[in-house]
């Protein structure tokens, strides 16, 4: 998940889609939760989606006003009100992958702040999209958009998702081959966010054939758009998909 520099504004940055937080009250408890869809922006200008999951896992993608330059995975915990974590960047200008730790504030449902170990600071609001109900037979449907690897450069693709989760894409030319098959499956949080694993077999794949990658895909409703993270098992590498269906 090292290079997406070519997506260029189709990724920017419509990953969660679901307008402003929900205007609930912060909860009364002193135990906030990070758990969500959060946007927000770095001190240089730099915009952030992050999706942070019931058990505390982290995905996200950063970028510009006309590229998406990053991904990030990691694990998010909270105590009180305060956030702390640790994970990996994945730069796609620099081609380079960096770790670090990260401590925060977050208020439930409301405000995210965040200080990366590399100096970088963030604030973010909630994004109430995580909340919206979304079924995999919503999600159902033929993908057009782009995919792209660590070592691959991004390239279109068609993916198609059906009503029982199954996924699927394929690539053929001459001799060279590419089957990509996997599953979509809701999470038990019941949110709009689903499980994604996928194997891709074949010559000329962007992964080694064989291998086998899993991540969380979401739905925006409104520009029918899905976009997809997955890691391999050793989380080196891994693909970004993003799509939409007529």
């Amino acid at each position: 998940m090292k290079r997406l520099a070519s997506l260029a504004a189709i990724l920017v940055l419509s990953a969660c889609g679901g307008g402003g937080g929900d205007g609930a009250a912060p909860a009364t408890s002193t135990s906030q939760s990070a758990e969500g869809f959060w946007v927000g922006t770095t001190a240089n200008g730099t915009t952030v989606n992050l999706a942070v999951l019931e058990n505390g896992e982290t995905w996200g993608l950063y970028g510009n006003s006309t590229s998406v330059v990053g991904a990030l995975y990691g694990n998010t915990t909270v105590n009180g009100s305060s956030l702390s974590g640790s994970g990996s960047g994945f730069n796609f200008v620099t081609q380079t992958v960096g770790n670090g730790t990260y401590t925060g504030s977050v208020t439930t449902k409301s405000n995210l702040s965040m200080s990366v170990s590399d100096g970088t600071s963030l604030t973010a609001t909630y994004d109430s999209g995580y909340d919206q109900a979304v079924s995999v037979a919503t999600v159902a449907g033929n993908y057009t958009g782009w995919v792209v690897t660590g070592q691959v450069p991004a390239q279109t693709a068609t993916v198609v998702v059906s009503v029982n989760g199954q996924v699927s894409s394929s690539y053929v030319s001459g001799s060279l081959s590419c089957t990509t098959t996997g599953t979509l499956t809701p999470r038990a949080s019941g949110k709009n966010v689903f499980n994604l694993q996928l194997t891709s077999t074949g010559n000329f794949c962007a992964l080694a054939s064989g291998t086998t990658v899993n991540g969380v895909a979401t739905y925006n409703s409104t520009s029918r758009q899905v976009i997809a993270m997955a890691l391999n098992g050793a989380k080196s590498d891994g693909l970004v998909f993003v799509g939409t269906k007529p």
